[in-house]
C-alpha cells in the first residue's frame, strides 16, 4: 500500500550517483601515475648518442596503486508505503512472535555488515529478527558520528520493523525520536517529517490507540498536501487508515469526507470513467459496507463493474475485487442478528444518512434474505470463474477468491458446501510462497475466526469520555471442530463482571470459524483464543464527609 512517501531519492537517481563515482574510481585507476621529479636534476636531458650495440631492455613499468574500494551502497529508507506494502505481504499473523533480545547476535564486523544483515531479515519478511540488526545499524550510526540525516535513515528503519512486528510501543518512541531530530534542525517542512508522522499515525492506528492516531495522520496529511499539492496520490493509503480510526472513533461523518476525497483525488487524476478509478470505488464501497450503508456501497460497486466491463471486457480481472466485494456487500446483512430481527419488511439501516446521497438507494437492501444470498453466492463464483478462465491462472488470485467462497458458506452454517472450495484454495495456495513458507500456512494453518454475535451490552458505555469508563477483556479458550464450530468454552481470564463473563462465553459459542487444514483435511483445533472487550462506568468517588467544626451536640 503506498502512504506518504513524498521526495527520496529514486531508484534511478541513486543508480546514476553510484554508476558515476564508480566511473571516477575507474578513472583514477587508469591514469598514468605522474613522474616524481628533483630540484637539481634538469627539467630535460639531450637524447642519448646512438649506439651500436643493441639497446638494453626497458625496465618494467611500475604496477598501477590499486583501485581503492567502491563505496557502499547507501542505506535505504523504509518508507511507510513499503511499511504497508509489507504489512498486507505478510498476512494478519505478522509479528506475533516476540522479537528477540538486543544482545542475542553476535556484533557486526562494520555498520555496512549490519545493514547487510537487517536487509536480509527483512526481505525474508523475519521483522522481529530483524530488529536486532536494525539496533545495531542505530548504535554504528552513532559511534560514526554521521550525520542526522543518516541516523534519521536508521531510525526510520528500526521504527518500521517495529511496527510489522507488532511492537508498536517500541516503534512509537523510535518514530518520535527521528521527528525530535527533524524539529531541532528547523526543518518543518521536511518530507521525512510528512513520513515519520504517518509512520507514528500508522504505528498508533495498529495500536488501537485511535485518538492519537488521528492527529498524527492530520499532520501527516498537512504536510504531503503542503509539500506536494492537495491532490498527490501519494496521500491515498494514509487516507485509508485515518479513515479506519476516525470511523473505530465513530466520527463517520469526518471519515466519510475522506474517503470521499481520496476518490476525488483520482478522478481528478484519471478521470470519472477511467478503469483507473475501480480500486478507489471498491475502497469506499467496502467502507460503505462496513459502516451498514449497504446502498451507496452497492451503487459504487456497479460503477466499477461497469466501468471494467466497458473498458476491459466481462472476463478482465479487474473485476474480481468489486465482485467480492459485492459478496461481502450482502453477507454483512445476512448475518446481522439486527437485520434479520426487522424480516427486511423495511430498510434495514433506515437512519444511514449515507444512503441519502443522491442516486445511493437502489432498494436492493430491502431484498429478502434468500434474494441476498443468491446474488452474493453468483458474484463469487463469477470471480471464481474469472480467476480460473485466464490464459495464465494465477494461484494465489485462486488461493484467494476459493477460500472466500468457503468462508460464504461457512458463515451460513453450509460446511459440506465451503469444504470443496478450502480444499481448492489450499492446493492454490501451496504454490505460492510467502517468506520462508506458502500462502496455505497463512490461510490454513490455524483456525480463523469469521463471525460471531456480540453481547448486546458490549459497547454500552464505549463513546463516554475516557476518564469515565474502564475497558475489560474477557479471553475463553475454545476448541473449533473439523467443521468450523465451537465447543468446550472455558473462561481463561476476566478483569471485569461475572455478568460480562457469561455473556462472552455466550458470544464465543457463536462463533463460526474457517477450519485449520492440515494436508487438505480439516482438523479440530484446541486452545484457541476468543478474546471479548467490553466497557464499564468507572463508579464516581464517593464525596468526602465535610470536616467537623465544632464540638457533637449535648457534649
Amino acid at each position: 500500500m503506498k502512504a506518504p512517501q513524498l521526495t527520496i531519492p529514486t531508484t534511478r537517481h541513486r543508480a546514476t550517483l553510484l554508476a558515476a563515482a564508480l566511473a571516477c574510481v575507474w578513472m583514477a585507476a587508469r591514469a598514468e601515475p605522474e613522474l616524481a621529479t628533483d630540484p637539481d636534476t634538469p627539467a630535460a636531458t639531450p637524447p642519448p648518442a646512438i649506439s651500436q650495440s643493441p639497446p638494453s631492455p626497458a625496465p618494467p613499468p611500475s604496477p598501477a596503486p590499486p583501485a581503492p574500494p567502491a563505496p557502499p551502497a547507501p542505506e535505504h529508507e523504509i518508507t511507510p508505503a513499503e511499511t504497508e506494502a509489507a504489512r498486507a505481504l505478510a498476512g494478519p499473523d505478522a509479528g506475533a512472535e516476540a522479537p528477540p533480545e538486543a544482545g542475542a547476535a553476535a556484533a557486526p564486523a562494520s555498520r555496512s555488515d549490519a545493514y547487510a544483515e537487517f536487509r536480509r531479515l527483512f526481505d525474508a519478511r523475519r521483522y522481529a529478527e530483524a530488529i536486532v540488526p536494525a539496533q545495531q545499524v542505530v548504535v554504528l550510526t552513532e559511534q560514526d558520528a554521521a550525520g542526522d540525516g543518516e541516523l534519521e535513515v536508521a531510525l526510520m528503519n528500526l521504527a518500521a520493523t517495529q511496527s510489522l512486528a507488532a511492537d508498536y510501543t517500541a516503534a512509537e518512541s523510535s518514530y518520535l525520536r527521528v521527528i525530535e531530530l527533524i524539529e531541532a534542525e528547523g526543518t518543518r517542512a521536511s518530507p521525512r517529517l510528512a513520513r515519520a508522522n504517518a509512520g507514528l499515525a500508522v504505528a498508533y492506528n495498529g495500536a488501537g490507540r485511535h485518538e492519537l492516531a488521528v492527529a498524527r495522520f492530520e499532520s501527516a496529511l498537512a504536510l504531503s498536501r503542503r509539500n506536494e499539492g492537495l491532490f498527490n496520490d501519494a496521500q491515498l493509503p494514509l487516507l485509508d487508515k485515518f479513515t479506519d480510526s476516525l470511523t473505530s472513533m465513530h466520527r463517520l461523518q469526518e471519515a466519510h469526507d475522506a474517503q470521499r476525497y481520496g476518490l476525488r483525488i483520482v478522478e481528478r487524476q484519471y478521470g470519472r470513467n477511467s478503469p483507473q478509478i475501480v480500486p478507489r470505488l471498491e475502497t469506499i464501497a467496502r467502507w460503505y459496507t462496513r459502516v451498514g450503508a449497504y446502498d451507496a456501497a452497492r451503487l459504487s460497486l456497479r460503477r466499477a463493474i461497469t466501468i471494467v466491463e466497458r473498458d476491459l471486457g466481462a472476463n478482465s480481472v479487474e473485476l474480481i475485487g468489486p465482485l467480492t466485494a459485492l459478496a461481502e456487500n450482502y453477507r454483512r446483512p445476512l448475518l446481522d442478528p439486527g437485520d434479520r430481527a426487522q424480516g427486511y419488511d423495511t430498510d434495514p439501516n433506515p437512519a444511514n444518512r449515507f444512503n441519502t446521497i443522491p442516486g445511493a438507494s437502489d432498494g436492493n437492501t430491502w431484498r429478502l434474505p434468500t434474494a441476498l444470498a443468491a446474488e452474493g453466492e453468483r458474484a463469487l463464483e463469477r470471480a471464481a470463474a474469472i480467476a480460473e478462465s485466464q490464459p495464465q491462472p494465477s494461484p494465489a488470485r485462486i488461493a484467494d477468491v476459493r477460500t472466500q467462497l468457503g468462508d460464504w458458506y461457512q458463515t451460513r452454517l453450509q460446511h459440506e458446501k465451503a469444504l470443496p472450495h478450502y480444499q481448492a484454495a489450499w492446493a492454490a495456495a501451496r504454490q505460492v510462497k510467502s517468506g520462508e513458507t506458502t500462502l496455505a500456512e497463512a490461510l490454513f494453518a490455524r483456525p480463523v475466526l469469521l463471525h460471531y454475535i456480540r453481547p448486546t451490552e458490549w459497547d454500552r458505555f464505549e463513546r463516554r469520555p475516557a476518564a469515565e469508563v474502564s475497558p475489560h477483556t474477557v479471553e475463553v479458550d475454545v476448541t473449533v471442530t473439523a467443521e468450523g464450530r465451537v465447543r468446550g468454552a472455558e473462561i481463561v481470564s476476566n478483569d471485569g463482571s461475572e455478568r460480562m463473563a457469561e455473556a462472552a462465553i455466550e458470544a464465543a459459542e457463536t462463533a463460526r470459524y474457517r477450519p485449520r487444514l492440515i494436508e487438505g483435511k480439516p482438523s479440530d483445533t484446541t486452545a484457541v483464543r476468543f478474546a471479548q472487550v467490553y466497557f464499564e462506568p468507572i463508579p464516581a468517588a464517593a464525596p468526602e464527609a465535610p470536616a467537623e467544626t465544632g464540638q457533637a451536640a449535648g457534649s
